[in-house]
């Protein structure tokens, strides 16, 4: 299994129970969780992202999540530029 890092991009593979968070909704990872006693398989917290907004905070095994090749702040546009934009 493909693991993704920080600040990668992902895509969800299932709906997340008690969220809005649905499959085939993409997000930025903020944080790796390893594995613990009461949930064997690692995790991810993940910003998830819908129409530019943050639509949730979640976290999820990583088997649910599905890493992209691109990273956040790939886009071409740049926090500023997005900033100045919304100002008009």
């Amino acid at each position: 299994m493909t693991t993704a890092i920080l600040f990668q991009w992902v895509k969800l593979k299932q709906d997340v129970p008690n969220s809005p968070v649905k499959k085939g909704d993409k997000g930025v990872v903020l944080d790796y969780l390893p594995p613990t006693k009461k949930q064997p398989e690692s995790g991810y917290t993940l910003e998830i992202f819908k129409n530019g907004e943050t639509l949730d905070v979640i976290s999820v095994p990583i088997s649910w999540a599905t890493p992209l090749p691109e990273f956040w702040g790939d886009s071409p546009y740049r926090a500023t530029e997005i900033q100045e934009k919304s100002l008009y």
